[in-house]
């Protein structure tokens, strides 16, 4: 199992910092990311209680929590939230958040409804900063090209408009490249 007893809450740059130490040794090394939206928890669930490293960590220990009662050996590796980023399973082994992709990427969960919700103001503004911040640190671990990112839609057999039609790709991905640079 690669779930995380104790989820960690990273800043942007917290992340960055520890995303250097990748070392991709457990025979296992990802291509890409693979970028998801959470649904639900929807923005306003996830605030509900308020944000903070507290909260944030019990909300990632109960979606652990959820996908360890699926009988999953992990689950998405990052929760990415309007204040933090959280690591929910080990990225240096698979994860299991697109059965396309599970085993040649790495799972990032936005926190928000991207069908329904903004990304490009308010607490989805800061969920898609974080996430830039979080895909590029990976990419630049790896050292590949973030164009190999995929959306968990790209994987036709899971049938799923994720991460929402307010997420545009080719806006991500570039705001990923300028980030990795």
């Amino acid at each position: 199992m690669t779930f995380l007893t104790d989820p960690r809450g990273f800043t942007a740059t917290e992340f960055v910092a520890y995303a250097r130490d990748l070392k991709w040794a457990h025979g296992w090394r990802p291509q890409f990311v693979t970028l998801h939206n959470s649904a639900e928890p929807n923005l306003a669930q996830w605030t509900h209680f308020g944000l903070g490293k507290d909260q944030g960590a019990k909300r990632v220990r109960n979606l652990n929590a959820y996908y360890k009662g699926l009988g999953w050996h992990s689950g998405p590796h990052l929760f990415v939230a309007p204040d933090f980023i959280w690591l929910a399973c080990d990225l240096e082994h698979d994860g299991v958040h697109a059965s396309c992709y599970n085993k040649t990427s790495i799972g990032v969960e936005m926190v928000g409804d991207y069908s329904v919700e903004s990304f490009d103001s308010g607490g989805g503004a800061n969920v898609r900063d974080n996430a830039v911040a979080a895909v590029a640190a990976i990419y630049r671990a790896l050292g590949t090209d973030p164009v190999t990112l995929r959306f968990h839609k790209e994987c036709a057999r899971d049938h799923h408009d994720c991460p929402g039609k307010h997420v545009d790709k080719a806006d991500f991905v570039a705001r990923v490249k300028k980030a990795v640079t």
